[in-house]
């Protein structure tokens, strides 16, 4: 197989895309028959994926150096046709939605796709082009402010990832330390990560203004391909978390305070639970791994063996590429992409986990007749990912020593928990600054913080420098690149935590239902996948307060 490395790439010639798109569109308008516009969407199909294959090479070749000019310019210029790409996308979509062969065409594509083309109608019209194209500029700036920080060590100055490692350091001197120039570092660019920001939310609302909608929020929605829940079910969802699981996550925390006898447990001291406690993981993570998935299933045995054997990977820190991890798929090589800053710390190899979860779910949908059946909504998405974090539990020897994987299970849990009343505040926040669009930077601000204090009660900072300004938020990429992207981590959490737990009780029974949910992932929507597989929607009353309860009956376990 050819490795990643050695693809070669050439820029797509828009003009002669277009031409050739707009003729399959009509081939599939104008056919007479079933066979005729299955077989002109099959064609559309492909050049979706010539499109996106072009697209993500160049994305993954940028993100792993921002500074090399020529995958600099054709990032940019990906951004600017990616308009037009969505504009022929859209008119796919609204003939496929009126397509007089819906019901025959969704035995092959699930009826999820025309539901998902309906959406697409509301938040697209080619009167948004140039204000698309201002947002792809201004999110492709976030990420190049960000993956240039530095900080001036006793090695001199060095990438902001190179630090990582420090800021998860057994010694509490250190950590602090390390901690203080991250956000030295980040405190330089506060000011543009305002105006920045600002931008963004002022090219949105113009978006939204443009489509008809009162608020960006109901943009948002659409855009993430949201079938059967909308705002008011995401809203009781908060409210539970709440009222029933931030009290829970904020007493985990002080029995953490009072076992490490510190008077104030500073965010940099969350992820150390236990008095001494050290972890110590694979350096080659990549290779570590090998027998996990070996281990885990015969699918994932020759998943893996495929992803090593053609290189596609980048797990380095080095200057210039971006902090963050992400599964990208490489369409027209049937192979995805694992991206991670990997620092060897607890959750650098938890990333790599849920990153080649991911993966999986893409490496096994390339045998559907439609590749675009792989992109179901990231509430789905993400339960691959999640689950697989733990799905690997029974093999970690392989990446620590056996002594520590207890503790590690413990801290993963009280993350799993933790995480979703932080993903909450997320939601919430980026709800409320679309909904009013004329806040002022320092107003939103003071939103996030009055959103700590009701999701993270616990969280506690020792400096003036950044975080305790309420910025917290603008480390994460998703609120500036990917709106109303992370309430899908949290309900995907919930998830995630059930596979888990059925997991420890009959491992095969497990097994299969994850192997469900890749497989309807696209064919169905959020509940109607989980209803096949077995699960519960996170938004069943009393659900949020049932994981909690589980996972510390689990976390006492984990204690000794």
């Amino acid at each position: 197989m050819i490795k990643f490395k050695d693809i070669p790439f050439l820029r797509l010639d828009m003009g002669a895309y277009r031409r050739h798109f707009e003729e399959e569109l009509g081939r599939f308008e104008g056919a007479g028959c079933f066979e005729e516009a299955y077989d002109a969407l099959l064609d559309l199909d492909t050049l979706m994926v010539k499109y996106q294959t072009m697209a993500t090479i160049c994305e993954i070749r940028n993100t792993m150096d921002v500074t090399d000019a020529f995958y600099k310019e054709e990032a940019a210029y990906c951004d600017r046709i990616r308009p037009e790409y969505e504009e022929l996308e859209n008119r796919l979509s609204r003939l496929l939605a009126e397509s007089p062969y819906r019901e025959r065409l969704a035995y092959f594509t699930g009826e999820e796709a025309f539901l998902k083309a309906g959406l697409k109608q509301q938040c697209f019209s080619a009167g948004i082009v140039e204000e698309l194209r201002e947002e792809n500029r201004l999110s492709a700036r976030y990420s190049q402010l960000t993956a240039t920080l530095t900080a001036e060590t006793e090695d001199g100055r060095v990438p902001l990832s190179a630090i990582s490692k420090f800021m998860s350091s057994e010694d509490r001197g250190v950590r602090a330390r390390y901690s203080r120039l991250w956000e030295e570092s980040w405190s330089g660019i506060a000011g543009e990560l305002d105006t920045l920001y600002d931008d963004l939310v002022r090219v949105r609302a113009a978006i939204a203004g443009k489509l008809g909608k009162e608020s960006y929020t109901e943009i948002g929605y659409c855009k993430m391909g949201r079938t059967d829940y909308g705002r008011r079910e995401v809203r009781a969802f908060r409210e539970a978390v709440r009222e029933r699981l931030v009290p829970v996550v904020e007493r985990l925390f002080e029995e953490q305070r009072v076992r490490l006898g510190v008077e104030t447990l500073y965010h940099y001291d969350e992820d150390f639970n236990f008095p001494g406690e050290r972890f110590t993981m694979a350096e080659d993570v990549a290779g570590a791994f090998r027998p996990v998935y070996q281990a885990l299933s015969r699918e994932t045995a020759v998943y893996y063996e495929e992803l090593l054997a053609g290189e596609y990977y980048d797990l380095a820190i080095r200057p210039g590429k971006i902090n963050g991890a992400y599964s990208n798929l490489v369409g027209r090589y049937n192979m995805p992409f694992i991206f991670e800053t990997y620092n060897g710390t607890f959750g650098a190899v938890k990333t790599f986990a849920h990153e080649t979860g991911h993966g999986f779910h893409s490496y096994l949908k390339r045998g559907e007749a439609f590749r675009f059946m792989e992109d179901c909504g990231s509430d789905l998405a993400e339960i691959h990912s999640m689950s697989m974090e733990f799905l690997v539990w029974p093999y970690l020897e392989s990446v620590m020593p056996a002594e520590q994987i207890g503790r590690y299970c413990y801290q993963h849990l009280k993350t799993a928990l933790a995480f979703i009343p932080y993903g909450c505040a997320v939601d919430e926040f980026q709800e409320t600054v679309y909904d009013h669009p004329e806040m002022s930077p320092g107003e939103r601000l003071e939103l996030w913080k009055r959103l700590e204090g009701a999701y993270t009660p616990f969280r506690r900072y020792e400096n003036d420098l950044f975080l305790r300004k309420g910025r917290f938020w603008q480390k994460q990429t998703h609120i500036y690149k990917w709106p109303f992207y992370y309430i899908d981590y949290v309900l995907a959490q919930t998830c995630a935590l059930q596979v888990h737990f059925l997991n420890e009780r009959d491992r095969e029974r497990a097994w299969r239902c994850y192997m469900d949910i890749l497989r309807y992932s696209g064919h169905y929507g959020f509940s109607g996948t989980l209803k096949r597989a077995g699960l519960a929607s996170p938004f069943e009353p009393g659900q949020v307060e049932e994981l909690a309860k589980r996972a510390l009956a689990s976390m006492e376990a984990f204690k000794l």
